[in-house]
């Protein structure tokens, strides 16, 4: 008879705004040169200079864009699996920031859990995580929801989705080392993928037993995850970057002017939200974020005229993108309507401005 478990924690890692920082270090850790990273921004709807600001804002959809961009330059021969699991040593809980910092200095466990699943924007992952107490052992079990990206097949999604659920779980398993249980490995650890052909060649270095082909993504520990004193707690520490978390989900809007916050989140979405949308993006009313960017010297429909127009140009740098996917991914429905924006922005058509540049 399978023991009764409670629920510690629930929530969400996959935020659907979140900071560049994330995918800034997949870039980092996947050796993916300058160059490659700028065409894979710039196709995912972001501006190049994104690369320099860590704490800029993007969508979970545009994450996942780069992230499956990132999938399909692997090796044949290499599985997302293999390659997450050897990237464990160099994972950490300093990897996440301020938020890390202060689920390490959390008085318990769960406080650093509630830490974590407060702030999904900072956490920056992509799956939905629950953490069940059953007897004396702690799962922690991983689910994420099947995305839908342009011009994806099926193969691929099943490759982002065993991707990024891999990555959400190994990561979470390194940050449960450095934070509570130093030096304990799990009792096992489970994911609903078969095994990858390669996967010999990491398995002799783990010390937990991995199950393919299973019910759900789990981690699974050998004691309870409770109230019971971290070995880094410091409730001074702790408080000092659980504030500078909150201000982080902010977007460090204290530190930005009005003009500059809001073609963050124009750069943030593609197609870009409305007046009233970045409006409750910046948590003020329409009429009040229309009298700040007068005061700035500018309005909603300038900004929004130089964010599609740069991005547009990225788009058209792309020639594997007609003019006709350019203008749907801007949000237009007609290409025509995109063509004679682009005209006003430029003093050009985007078939003259491609060929041009060619």
């Amino acid at each position: 008879m399978t023991e009764a478990s409670v629920v510690i924690a629930s929530g969400s890692l996959a935020g659907s705004r979140r900071i560049i920082a994330g995918a800034l270090a997949q870039l980092r850790f996947l050796n993916v040169s300058a160059e490659a990273a700028r065409r894979i921004f710039t196709d995912a709807g972001l501006p190049a200079r994104a690369m320099e600001e860590p704490d800029f804002p993007i969508s979970l959809q545009q994450e996942l864009e780069i992230c499956a961009a990132l999938v399909d330059r692997l090796p044949a021969d290499l599985s997302p699996i293999r390659l997450l699991f050897q990237a464990r040593p160099w994972m950490g809980i300093e990897n996440l920031g301020v938020i890390g910092m202060a689920m390490k200095h959390a008085p318990n466990a769960v406080e650093a859990l509630k830490v974590c699943l407060a702030y999904p924007e900072l956490t920056m992952g992509h799956s939905r995580m629950v953490v069940r107490a059953q007897g004396e052992s702690s799962l922690f079990t991983f689910q994420m929801d099947r995305p839908v990206l342009r011009d994806a097949d099926e193969a691929t999604i099943d490759r982002l989705v065993e991707y990024c659920t891999v990555l959400d779980l190994s990561t979470s398993l390194r940050n449960i080392e450095d934070i509570a249980i130093a030096g304990q490995p799990p009792a096992w650890v489970s994911l609903p993928f078969p095994e990858p052909v390669d996967w010999q060649a990491v398995a002799p270095t783990l010390a937990f037993p991995v199950q393919f082909s299973a019910e759900e993504a789990c981690i699974a520990y050998p004691q309870a995850f409770d109230y019971q004193a971290l070995p880094s707690a410091n409730p001074l520490l702790f408080k000092m970057y659980a504030s500078l978390a909150e201000r982080m989900s902010q977007m460090l809007a204290e530190d930005v002017g009005i003009e500059e916050r809001t073609m963050r989140w124009l750069w943030a979405y593609t197609p870009p939200p409305n007046r009233r949308e970045v409006a409750e993006l910046l948590a003020m009313s329409e009429r009040n974020l229309t009298r700040q960017l007068g005061k700035a010297g500018t309005s909603y429909s300038q900004l929004l005229a130089r964010v599609q127009a740069e991005r547009a140009m990225n788009f058209l740098r792309n020639p594997d993108l007609s003019v006709a996917e350019i203008g749907y991914r801007l949000g237009y429905s007609e290409p025509a309507a995109f063509s004679r924006a682009f005209s006003q922005w430029t003093g050009e058509s985007p078939l003259r401005w491609r060929r041009s540049r060619r």
